[in-house]
């Protein structure tokens, strides 16, 4: 007679290999942690457009908020590098999980309650608000999820990162971010069936308590996990000087294989946003906000999400892992800026013969799903590896400056385009995929660099400090 414990572990060997007691234990509990912090933000991620459309206006000025969400997450990673050399890792997480998590929870209120924090024409800050369209509190609301979706997955994979090894994470990042795709699925599959039901308010409300629960697993994992060291070969010698907060952005000037990073982890960013613009400008003709609240909008945006999800989680059960191990870091990193072009030139071909706008907003739908599908199972879990023969102010200062200034910059970048050519569909379009194949050609060059370097550094048994 099989017990459960012989039946999880066959499940686990079936789709991530073989683990022992120990590193079930441990991965288990990361992927809880993990599922209940992408669960939150796709969540809150699939209602933001339809909010944003709602308190300010999505066409005409999603652009700016990407910009806008830019300067805002650039001094919350300036916060966060800070606090990097005050407290502890998991101590960090407490405090920003809290706090994102109790925020969530106001913003549940506030968005049904717009009118609340509204600023009267009379008072004294109604002369420095007067120039912002809309409500604040659309903006508020855009840039504040923008920064958690930045920090807090950031912070976490680096924690994983610094607590175990090359090998051990290739065992268990496959469990892990298959984990993250099924609190993708549950996250937008909510909004997707509840929307119309619940609200927008309930449902932030149940992201907000989702993150203030990651604190609990996370501060289990440290108590009863054994912490991996990360061999920190040939870097012996005099105890380095202690850092400041900028010390991440000198070391992603500084060094070649961390610029590189750079370059793998936020080129798709670029060509994502133009896309994700192109996909919702078509879905906003399609269903009009003004006819519903935002209502249908917001379900075009849960399905993308849940569809991502589903491909997501397919990918990371059959895909991540065995990629891994059978073809190398390398591949993973190279293959899907390969995927991207492909997938970019396929759209432009159905636009030259005549496509329909209902056609585009689905061959754009398709699209978004495979970038960022593939982006989560194959692309993110490769390039988080490669950080492990890294420093610690590498790891987490620089790694936090390309996650959340070089994601967000990336993204502004995309915004940048939309906001310019937004009135003019047939020239975006056009322009947008000579501008993207040009960047995949660019990416795959540097992802091949990367992919050597990290090859060279596990060969010769060396870190970059």
């Amino acid at each position: 007679m099989f017990s459960i414990n012989s039946i999880m572990s066959k499940a686990v060997g079936l789709f991530w290999g073989e683990m022992s007691k120990d590193e079930l234990k441990r991965f288990g509990i990361l992927s809880i942690t993990y599922f209940l912090l992408i669960g939150a933000y796709w969540l809150t991620r699939s209602m933001k457009n339809a909010v944003f459309e709602n308190l300010v206006g999505y066409s005409r000025y999603q652009p700016f908020a990407k910009m806008v969400s830019l300067v805002f997450v650039i001094c919350a990673v300036l916060f966060y590098n800070k606090l990097v050399d005050l407290l502890k890792r998991d101590t960090l997480f407490y405090i920003f999980a809290t706090f994102f998590g109790i925020s969530f929870l106001g913003l549940g209120y506030l968005v049904v309650h717009p009118d609340i924090i509204s600023i009267s024409q009379g008072s004294i800050l109604s002369s420095v608000t007067s120039f912002i369209p809309g409500k604040f509190l659309g903006w508020f609301m855009y840039c504040f999820i923008e920064s958690y979706g930045s920090i807090m997955p950031a912070l976490f994979l680096s924690i994983v990162a610094s607590t175990m090894t090359t090998e051990l994470a290739k065992k268990g990042y496959g469990m892990i971010f298959t984990f993250a795709q099924l609190g993708l699925i549950l996250g937008t599959g909510l909004v997707a069936t509840y929307l119309k039901t619940l609200g927008f308010g309930v449902l932030f409300a149940i992201g907000g308590l989702s993150i203030c629960l990651m604190p609990f697993f996370l501060k289990c994992y440290v108590k009863h996990s054994p912490v991996v060291k990360v061999k920190k070969a040939d870097a012996s010698g005099p105890k380095p000087p202690k850092t400041g907060m900028l010390e991440g952005l000198k070391l992603l000037l500084s060094r070649p294989y961390v610029a590189g990073l750079l370059v793998v982890t936020t080129m798709y960013e670029i060509i994502n946003t133009i896309v994700e613009f192109q996909m919702n400008t078509c879905a906003l003709k399609v269903y009009p906000a003004n006819l519903d609240g935002g209502v249908a909008f917001g379900w075009f945006s849960a399905m993308n999400g849940l569809s991502l999800g589903i491909l997501s989680l397919l990918f990371a059960l059959l895909g991540t892992s065995f990629l891994m191990r059978r073809f190398g870091l390398k591949f993973c990193i190279i293959s899907y800026p390969t995927m991207i072009g492909i997938v970019i030139a396929s759209i432009f071909v159905f636009y030259m013969v005549g496509a329909s706008l209902y056609f585009l907003m689905w061959s754009f739908f398709v699209a978004a799903v495979l970038f960022k599908g593939l982006s989560y199972t194959l692309n993110k879990p490769s390039f988080e590896i490669m950080y492990i023969p890294t420093s610690k102010d590498i790891r987490f200062k620089a790694k936090s400056w390309i996650d959340g200034f070089g994601g967000r910059t990336a993204k502004s970048v995309g915004a940048t385009v939309t906001g310019v050519l937004r009135g003019n569909f047939s020239t975006l379009l056009i322009f947008g995929t000579f501008a993207s194949l040009g960047l995949v050609a660019f990416w795959i060059f540097v992802a091949t660099y990367v992919g050597n370097k990290f090859n060279q550094l596990q060969k010769e048994n060396k870190i970059i400090e």
